[in-house]
């Protein structure tokens, strides 16, 4: 890959944007819808950077039930929380959509931070996000009600205009919720005859923001 091909890829991450890898250890592979894809392709550990479509993340228990942890975009990049364990990933990723991904070996990527403290701060600060992430989806998956999962999930990912958009179908966000799909349809209808949201295709507005947080914050208080 030639370097100014790359650095054009790079662009789009803010963890790896100006950062002086050796275009010829990086490799670009593309992935068809449903794929299911590895930090370790050919069997190097390596960090990958979606350059474009979507990876959906999951967590397969032992009981075969999986719920999907996180969708990354392009930009956002997998294999970073264990860059300095010699261990695969305990998550499952599967391609939401055709994806490109540019794969950097982690001996590689590691060897860099060390020349650019830029990078390696920036590491510090893509992991620190990473577990925030993961508390506030601990936070949501153990809540004990369907509805109030969804209401968290939307009252933390509205745009200023109060719109959600879904990145994958419903039955996506429901495994995303961790209950079925029947669940989450049964709470938007509920939701949508309160007044609290409108459903239009794959986008749900939340309607009445203090609605929503009363359910949330004191379910016994409303009917």
């Amino acid at each position: 890959m030639e370097q100014a091909v790359l650095q054009e890829k790079l662009t789009s991450s803010p963890f790896l944007a100006g950062a002086s890898l050796p275009p010829e250890q990086v490799t670009a592979k593309r992935f068809r819808a449903g794929q299911i894809i590895s930090d370790r392709p050919g069997g190097v550990s390596s960090v990958g950077m979606i350059v474009s479509g979507r990876v959906e993340v999951y967590s397969v228990a032992l009981d075969g039930k999986d719920v999907q942890l996180n969708a990354l975009t392009a930009g956002e990049c997998f294999g970073v929380c264990n860059l300095l364990a010699d261990t695969e990933l305990e998550t499952v990723l599967r391609c939401g959509e055709e994806t490109e991904v540019l794969y950097i070996p982690k001996a590689v990527l590691l060897a860099c931070m060390e020349r650019d403290a830029g990078l390696a701060m920036r590491y510090a600060a893509l992991c620190n996000r990473k577990l925030q992430f993961l508390l506030r989806r601990i936070e949501l998956l153990t809540m004990q009600s369907c509805r109030g999962r969804l209401i968290a999930h939307l009252l933390e990912r509205q745009d200023e205009k109060g719109v959600v958009r879904l990145a994958g179908s419903r039955e996506d966000l429901a495994r995303r919720l961790g209950m079925s799909r029947a669940a989450l349809f049964r709470e938007l209808s509920v939701l949508q005859s309160m007044g609290a949201v409108s459903v239009d295709g794959n986008s749900i507005t939340v309607e009445d923001r203090p609605l929503l947080e009363e359910l949330l914050y004191h379910p016994s208080n409303t009917k």
